[in-house]
């Protein structure tokens, strides 16, 4: 399998630079411990890639990735070869900006997702481009393995086992599997007279 990447952002490193940087020099409270006592010389990044979204209205009005709205670039931040974090570029009016700096799990799940579908027969001599998708009304996040004669998918967590194990799904395959929770959160949120779900 051969990963590619959408043409980044030409400043994307340099914006990132500052907010790492501070995340290095935070010492204590609030600071991530493998970020923190990291050495500068030792963070690397990878290559950007593209966040996407779907809503509750897409997956229960049928809609597939082809509607997913594009979001944020991510890039992951390793310090001595191990994954720790995820940091996050917004476009604004036509500029990068720093967004986010993610010390959850989803950068650790996404290169073991990779690592899955890295061993996959059926990927075997493809090339796909790197996207993650998020459908945060049902805590959704998978990897997208983007190519134009196939989508894969790999959820991530923090989607609940639940919902869609770690595995290759195919797009229909998954959208089919999540559809029923999201007719069924569609309903909460219209019943929901006071408007705070969601809140």
């Amino acid at each position: 399998m051969q990963l590619t990447y959408p043409k980044a952002p030409s400043n994307g490193v340099q914006t990132l630079r500052p907010a790492l940087q501070a995340a290095l020099q935070t010492q204590g409270a609030g600071a991530h411990h493998s970020l923190a006592a990291a050495a500068p010389g030792k963070i690397r990044l990878s290559e950007a890639y593209r966040g996407y979204s779907l809503s509750l209205e897409d997956l229960t009005h049928g809609k597939s990735l082809k509607d997913a709205k594009v979001g944020d670039w991510h890039y992951l931040v390793f310090a001595d070869g191990v994954t720790i974090a995820d940091a996050q570029l917004a476009d604004v009016q036509g500029q990068v900006e720093f967004a986010s700096l993610n010390h959850g799990p989803l950068a650790a799940a996404t290169v073991d997702a990779l690592k899955l579908a890295e061993q996959s027969a059926q990927l075997k001599g493809k090339t796909v481009e790197l996207r993650v998708l998020f459908i945060s009304a049902l805590h959704v996040v998978a990897i997208w393995l983007h190519a134009d004669s196939e989508e894969v998918l790999i959820p991530i967590e923090p989607t609940p086992k639940e919902l869609a194990v770690t595995q290759l799904y195919s797009e229909a395959a998954l959208l089919k599997l999540l559809k029923p929770a999201a007719e069924e959160a569609r309903k909460r949120f219209d019943a929901d007279t006071r408007g705070q779900l969601g809140s």
